[in-house]
């Protein structure tokens, strides 16, 4: 099986914009509505924040305990310890985008 090390994600539904890259850690950044996110997934962990300050950057927000105060974050876990930072680009994708559209609902409300 050949790995991709580089996915550009774009959703003009999601107005988001950003690269996929990496493992152990996989990590994204690139922006939703324009507003920067960032993407980390590691041992069985996920996390995706948005920043909708210029006083913390979605990668800070990623390690802060009430990261909500500056944006919007979801995390979540896999099933194996190690799962997460050898996750196919396919799932990675597929939570950015899940977690886009969940961004998107809320601020639209």
């Amino acid at each position: 099986m050949v790995r991709e090390y580089k996915r550009i994600l774009t959703d003009e539904s999601l107005h988001l914009m950003g690269a996929l890259e990496g493992y152990c850690p996989v990590q994204a950044e690139g922006t939703v509505d324009s507003s920067p996110f960032y993407f980390h997934a590691r041992w069985h962990e996920w996390s995706f924040t948005i920043s909708e300050t210029t006083d913390v950057s979605a990668v800070d927000m990623s390690a802060m305990l009430q990261a909500d105060a500056f944006g919007f974050q979801v995390t979540g876990t896999t099933a194996e310890s190690y799962d997460a930072g050898w996750m196919e680009f396919d799932e990675a994708e597929r939570i950015i985008k899940q977690c886009s559209r969940q961004y998107l609902e809320l601020k639209s409300k």
